[in-house]
């Protein structure tokens, strides 16, 4: 029984995604069809948008106020993407429609990540109002 397992944890390690499988020609190859892809790449990339804003938002609240944890920390927030406002509600659903539509009206950049589709979508379709 232990064989069997240790095969099926040995299998499942080796078959993993390459980074490169999660590009925008990928994702768009998707949304005319169940779309079951784009809305669980979404749902992935908003748990990680979340958790990073978190942390970003925990380093501000916990940092002694030395000029190299302010620096990491302002780096940090860039990287997170500190003018996306996703509403409350929102699901991934909704934002995997959003990206399909995203993906269709700009064909010239679905050579890039995923990540980097998600992130350049967030930030001109959920763009944090200006105060």
């Amino acid at each position: 029984m232990s064989g069997i397992l240790i095969a099926t944890l040995l299998a499942t390690a080796s078959a993993k995604i390459p980074a490169g499988l999660s590009g925008g020609e990928v994702l768009y190859s998707d949304c005319g069809g169940s779309r079951q892809f784009v809305v669980g790449y979404a749902a992935g990339w908003l748990d990680k948008w979340n958790s990073d804003e978190y942390l970003a938002r925990r380093i501000f609240i916990e940092a002694h106020p030395s000029p190299s944890r302010m620096v990491n920390s302002a780096h940090f927030a860039i990287a997170v993407g500190v003018n996306v406002c996703i509403p409350e509600g929102t699901t991934a659903e909704a934002v995997g429609k959003t990206l399909c539509t995203f993906l269709e009206e700009n064909p010239g950049i679905r050579e890039a990540t995923g990540d980097e589709l998600m992130t350049t979508m967030a930030h001109y379709k959920y763009r944090c109002p200006i105060p």
